[in-house]
């Protein structure tokens, strides 16, 4: 039985305790959530009270332990590790770097969605769109000092369909944690993983979406356009900038084009509703 703690936030976390779970050959010996690095002390205790989040509420619902800790790299977290000593942690959605004293300690194992070394960093579910790439998938792989650059463990690729979102691939990925986190763990407690080194050739690093991946370009096509609103949801919302102003697009529906004298950017229509602009190759009604 593999003895584990994990360390996340948001759907990986909630599938990959669901995974463990499904399971029953091992144990979940303790979960520690993101909310203890945004609040502490007092704060944290009227949140959870009084506006849990849904992390908290689930750790609560499955009766698991809350490891108390302000960061993965503090004496206090040292301290939850040695007290349960589990065989290792696993990660699923972190931003926080894991220093030397604590990977040196046991091993440390990250479910990253994408097919690594492609889309290290920031939310490559925005990114593997965006980029038009055909495949994502979930890679788990070891930990070390430098982000998503640890030995790959097990891979599984996730092909991007036509009208894939950021939510429906992250939907996908998670689906696909669940499953292979339970396969991971059989092999781990019979010492059977064969990790492999990433090839530095392949890889490629995303940042964090910045302001200016929200605003969208309608000198672009239509199937470019449609792309990158696509790959923006649910993580921000896109804008369209006209002149000086920004519109937000809440909503939207592209129209075929009949008319191509027009220019890019020109104003076709405005009602209390919605807003219909010229694109590349298109129309777009953006709703207010």
């Amino acid at each position: 039985m593999a003895k584990v703690v994990l360390v996340g936030y948001g759907q990986m976390l909630y599938s990959l305790i669901e995974g463990i779970e499904a399971k029953k050959e091992h144990k979940i010996l303790g979960v520690f959530r993101s909310d203890r690095l945004r609040y502490s002390g007092f704060s944290l205790f009227i949140k959870d009270l009084f506006n849990a989040s849904q992390d908290y509420t689930i750790i609560k619902s499955k009766k698991l332990y809350d490891i108390k800790a302000k960061s993965v790299n503090d004496d206090e977290f040292l301290k939850e590790i040695e007290k349960l000593n589990p065989d290792l942690i696993i990660v699923g959605s972190w931003a926080q770097k894991f220093k030397k004293r604590i990977l040196d300690k046991l091993p440390i194992v990250n479910f990253h969605p994408a097919l690594l070394p492609k889309n290290r960093g920031a939310n490559p579910y925005f990114w593997s769109i965006f980029l038009n790439q055909q495949l994502s998938g979930l890679t788990i792989h070891y930990m070390n000092e430098f982000f998503d650059r640890g030995d790959i463990i097990l891979q599984e690729p996730i092909t991007i369909g036509e009208e894939e979102t950021g939510k429906s691939l992250k939907d996908k990925t998670t689906r696909v944690a669940k499953v292979l986190v339970g396969e991971f763990l059989d092999l781990f407690d019979k010492n059977q993983l064969q990790p492999i080194k990433q090839n530095e050739e392949f890889a490629s690093y995303e940042p964090q979406i910045t302001k200016d991946n929200v605003v969208i370009d309608l000198n672009q096509n239509k199937q470019e356009v449609s792309r990158h609103l696509r790959a923006l949801y649910p993580w921000a919302v896109p804008y369209v900038k006209v002149g000086t102003r920004y519109i937000e697009i809440k909503s939207y529906e592209f129209i075929d084009l009949i008319d191509n004298r027009l220019k890019n950017y020109d104003l076709i229509e405005n009602t209390k509703k919605y807003f219909i602009l010229k694109g590349n190759d298109f129309l777009i009604r953006i709703y207010k």
